[in-house]
């Protein structure tokens, strides 16, 4: 229903866009003013993705944001509207140019990355606009496709998810340290970006601790200008531990240390994660894999946590995108679970070609009565726990089926990897 709401938001903006175009003469100069053309930004387009103009005449773009975050719209190195929240709507008030191409994006960080970018074209017609990039051929879309592949799993600088050893106490308390940071990193080769991360790593490092352990989180934010804290997501804590700025502890200021308490009184795959300006610190990198073992639990030959995200990094698992994305790696007859863990802002489902995926947990709990799919729907703030039996010799597909975070005309990218059953 929001869905058909913004669609239909966004047609009355274009209408209106329109009436005001055709009404707004009367004076002298009426002639001397363009049709006002109207955009819609949603994850991660911008439609039309070519909008025409006449040259030496300024021009107001009418936003709509149909999208489920905000977003905003520039002709790069010209002008930039405000944000659109979303579901909003604004304006982009371009002024008079020469005949040419111009890029349109949005400028929000991340999101040009993730393929919201367009063409502003100045002029009476494309014969005025400087030459455009033809499109790639048949052969040539083939062999970038085919390069992608052979590149995987393809080498990059930094590993997240790498298991925390604690420190034990004298009185047995399991001690983690973390600390939170700037980074630099690559998420595919040679594509490096400005990250947030705890112990320089995304995902953050794994901690994995038994029910009935007491456990003490040291955080350290050595972030240059932001306060953070940590969320301990699914897990049972008490409430001055739990993580929430302002309702539950002051926030740690750069420079600062604040150390987390409790016993862990439930089982299952949870998450750590910033609770601070989390819509940014989280897609950025401050979030991690907590796992909680219980006496007598079933052991899968391969265990294997996927966080996935979304924002800044781009579509990435387990901090990367593809084709440096990490493979999982099965014997023939193995046990395969997958802790799906959904840290980004957007609802991935999980498609794996070839075997089924039995769903056995949901957010911590085992679930009475598992199921079998092929496309497990993750969302938001999700644990979804899968068990995969190998049986089927091969290097299989395993991507979001939401297409455009896994695949474009020149290969796959973002979330994709394989699993390899030898």
């Amino acid at each position: 229903m929001a869905k058909r709401t913004h669609r239909i938001a966004a047609a009355l903006a274009a209408l209106l866009a329109l009436a005001a175009g055709c009404t707004s003469g009367g004076g002298d100069d009426a002639g001397d003013k363009a049709p006002a053309p109207a955009v819609t930004l949603e994850e991660f387009t911008i439609a039309p993705a070519e909008i025409h103009v006449p040259e030496h005449t300024a021009v107001t773009v009418a936003i709509t944001n149909a999208g489920a975050l905000a977003h905003n719209l520039s002709v790069r190195d010209v002008a930039t509207s405000e944000d659109v929240d979303a579901g909003g709507t604004g304006e982009l008030k371009i002024p008079a140019l020469e005949a040419g191409s111009y890029a349109l994006l949005c400028t929000i960080e991340g999101h040009e990355a993730a393929g919201m970018t367009g063409t502003l074209v100045v002029g009476e017609d494309d014969a005025a606009a400087q030459p455009k990039a033809t499109a790639m051929s048949a052969a040539e879309m083939a062999r970038m496709h085919i390069a992608g592949v052979k590149a995987f799993p393809a080498k990059t600088k930094g590993t997240g998810n790498v298991l925390m050893e604690p420190v034990i106490a004298a009185d047995g308390t399991k001690v983690f340290e973390l600390t939170a940071d700037e980074i630099d990193w690559e998420t595919e080769p040679g594509t490096v970006k400005a990250g947030y991360a705890f112990n320089g790593q995304i995902p953050g490092p794994r901690i994995e601790v038994d029910l009935g352990d007491k456990v003490r989180v040291v955080l350290r934010n050595r972030l240059d200008d932001a306060p953070t804290a940590i969320h301990y997501h699914g897990l049972l804590v008490p409430n001055a531990m739990d993580g929430v700025p302002g309702l539950t502890q002051d926030p740690v200021m750069p420079g600062e240390d604040f150390t987390y308490e409790f016993t862990v009184r439930n089982g299952g795959s949870h998450m750590y994660h910033s609770h601070f300006d989390a819509a940014k610190q989280v897609p950025m990198g401050l979030l991690g894999a907590f796992i909680v073992h219980e006496p007598g639990e079933a052991k899968a030959d391969v265990d294997q946590v996927m966080v996935l995200n979304d924002g800044p990094l781009g579509f990435t698992l387990n901090g990367k995108g593809f084709p440096a994305t990490q493979p999982i790696a099965a014997k023939l007859g193995q046990k395969v679970r997958v802790r799906y863990m959904n840290e980004g802002l957007m609802i991935h489902p999980m498609h794996l070609h070839g075997m089924p995926q039995r769903v056995v947990a949901r957010d911590g709990y085992p679930l009475e009565r598992p199921y079998l799919a092929d496309t497990v729907l993750v969302g938001p703030g999700e644990r979804i726990d899968v068990e995969i039996d190998a049986t089927e010799p091969g290097a299989w597909a395993y991507h979001c089926h939401i297409l455009n975070h896994a695949e474009a005309a020149d290969g796959m990218f973002g979330m994709v990897t394989a699993l390899i059953v030898d």
